[in-house]
């Protein structure tokens, strides 16, 4: 088992913290879903960097984005064309396609794609529409037929998984993001060890789960001694691979991903392993505007927002709302997210051991030459729903 990863610039490296800090954000904000949460930051920061490159220049709209998004500490102007260059270079490394190998078989799949849309009559610059569509290939289009062009996109970006983003026709502009991933694993787990086990949820209640199995020998992992154990599970084709986050009892999924985001490159061999991990599907809907205000994001929500790159008309960000699915059996793990943005006018090595993830964990999906987090969850409970 391989750990295929380059050393991220310092940029990507601050947008993949704003990733960590918007999942760890929106956690308690989630609600009481007893499976747990799932979201993709590189979706929400993409939807964020198409309103952000809409804000008006010095004022408090654009700054409150640019933090959240994150960067370099450097001039507003230089900081936002950083991460404009870093964005771009990395949407372009993730929709990139693997060559299919006799002998590895297919590589990972991941579609990531950005579109504009607008209400009939409505009208976004030109400049924008430019600019969006050279730095994030993102798409122009009058949404006709309100919701349902824009849903119609979404859900064909990610082969049906999302479904009904919008739910409304009631907008002028809606940025959106849509990502699919699929993976197969390096090293599969066979079905024939599949077996029930018993998973003590969040709620402390004990559920019988489909409980995987797979003795890996050289495994690659991180032990954070009274924190976590971690163990990197590679997907075919070397660019992604899953993180299993193990929190020790008494320590939370939140402090254990905390912890780990601060050095989440810090790998080591854990040689033999013999990983247990429940197959899963958790389903995540979220509305940001919460995760946002608790970030800072205030003046983009208020009538006074300043959007003036993106549009002639006053327009400010009335919702916007995340949608996330993973599924994870023993051939490997199937995700996908979409955000939309609403704005309407203003108004160390140890012998042979084992690691079985029988309680709520964290579940990473990374790409490994950026080390940008393309999905993060925590998981409470695996049993079907």
């Amino acid at each position: 088992m391989a750990e295929c990863s380059a050393t991220p610039s310092p940029v990507a490296t601050a947008i993949a913290s704003a990733g960590y800090s918007l999942f760890l954000t929106a956690l308690p904000l989630s609600g009481d879903d007893p499976q747990g949460c799932f979201l993709s930051p590189l979706s929400i920061l993409y939807a964020l960097s198409l309103a952000l490159n809409g804000a008006g220049p010095g004022s408090s709209t654009h700054t409150e984005l640019l933090r959240v998004v994150g960067g370099p500490s450097t001039g507003q102007q230089q900081q936002e064309a950083e991460l404009n260059s870093e964005l771009g270079r990395a949407m372009a490394l993730l929709n990139q396609q693997c060559s299919t190998s006799a002998v590895d078989g297919p590589s990972s799949e991941l579609i990531l794609a950005n579109s504009l849309w607008t209400a009939p009559g409505a009208q976004l610059k030109a400049a924008y529409v430019e600019q969006m569509r050279t730095l994030f290939t993102a798409t122009a289009s009058v949404a006709s037929n309100g919701a349902r062009d824009i849903n119609s996109w979404v859900a064909d970006v990610t082969r049906g998984m999302i479904q009904d983003l919008v739910q409304s026709d009631d907008f002028e502009v809606v940025l959106a993001n849509a990502i699919y991933f699929k993976g197969l694993w390096e090293e599969a787990f066979k079905k024939t060890l599949t077996q029930p086990g018993d998973f003590t949820t969040a709620s402390g209640a004990i559920k019988q789960v489909d409980m995987m199995k797979h003795e890996f020998k050289s495994a690659v992992g991180i032990r954070r001694r009274g924190t976590y154990d971690a163990v990197v599970l590679p997907y075919k084709g070397g660019a992604f691979s899953a993180v299993a986050l193990l929190p020790v009892p008494g320590v939370t999924v939140a402090e254990a991903l905390r912890d780990w985001a601060e050095a989440p490159q810090d790998y080591a061999p854990l040689g033999k392993l013999w990983v247990k991990l429940p197959k899963f599907k958790v389903t995540s809907q979220l509305s940001l505007k919460p995760v946002l205000k608790s970030l800072g994001v205030q003046a983009a929500f208020s009538p006074g927002a300043d959007f003036s790159r993106m549009a002639e008309r006053g327009l400010f960000v009335s919702d916007a709302v995340h949608k996330a699915v993973v599924e994870v059996d023993e051939e490997g793990t199937v995700a996908a997210a979409a955000t939309r943005i609403m704005l309407t006018r203003s108004a160390m090595p140890e012998p042979p051991r084992e690691l079985v993830f029988d309680r709520p964990f964290a579940f990473i999906i990374r790409h490994n030459p950026t080390a940008l987090p393309a999905f993060i969850g925590a998981v409470n409970d695996p049993s079907p729903a």
